[in-house]
């Protein structure tokens, strides 16, 4: 892989090539299919992963087979990473991939080891788990606070500023999400979902075109 690659992720950005070609030299790149399981919560954490393209979502699973989306990851995202910090911390997550995804898979030792030579690295990561403590306190204060059709709103607006494709009329499109993959992110069930999306279509907020969602007036 070529180190534009990695120059290419906010992680990064701003090493030299002999840095980039270090983080090279002890990683590897693996492309896994669709639902693949990559960790289970409660493994032990030994590595750091990379998004390249494709995406995996990490999931809280339910002794009766449910499941509660904590987030999911794209191209330039990192993942398994709060493990690392403790070597008696263990998984806190399940993540799987949700269509083929290529990672980049960075040994815990040397990534630690890589912390203390390069500060920016270090600075990078912290604002990472800064904006995802951020995102989890917005989380649950929506979760507590908006009802389903807001909830299913305010997805479907961090999917297509993360994911969808801006229109000249400011409108957004993106890949329209399984119904079942939001009721699981919000905390709610798919018939609900189902009843809330064509709510906010009746109301003008979004069109369904196949499998396209277009975003017109939500707000986040």
């Amino acid at each position: 892989m070529e180190t534009s690659v990695l120059r290419s992720v906010p992680l990064f950005a701003g090493l030299s090539p002999k840095h980039l070609e270090s983080i090279l030299a002890v990683s590897q790149t693996q492309v896994f299919p669709k639902d693949t399981r990559l960790f289970g919560q409660g493994d032990r954490g030994e590595s750091l992963f990379l998004v390249l393209s494709g995406r995996v979502k990490a999931v809280l699973l339910a002794e009766d087979g449910r499941e509660l989306i904590l987030a999911i990851f794209g191209p330039g995202e990192i993942f398994g990473e709060m493990a690392l910090f403790d070597p008696d911390e263990r998984r806190t997550a399940t993540v799987v991939t949700v269509e083929t995804t290529t990672l980049l898979t960075l040994s815990g030792k040397e990534f630690m080891a890589m912390l203390g030579d390069h500060p920016a690295i270090a600075q990078s990561l912290l604002r990472t788990l800064t904006q995802r403590l951020k995102d989890s306190s917005s989380r649950i204060a929506n979760l507590i606070f908006l009802d389903t059709y807001s909830r299913v709103g305010t997805y479907l607006v961090k999917m297509g500023e993360q994911q969808g494709r801006r229109l000249a009329d400011g409108s957004l499109v993106l890949t329209r999400p399984p119904q079942q993959d939001i009721a699981e992110y919000i905390g709610s069930s798919r018939e609900t979902v189902s009843r809330a999306l064509k709510e906010l279509e009746h109301q003008g907020l979004i069109r369904v075109i196949g499998k396209k969602v277009i975003l017109h007036r939500i707000k986040a």
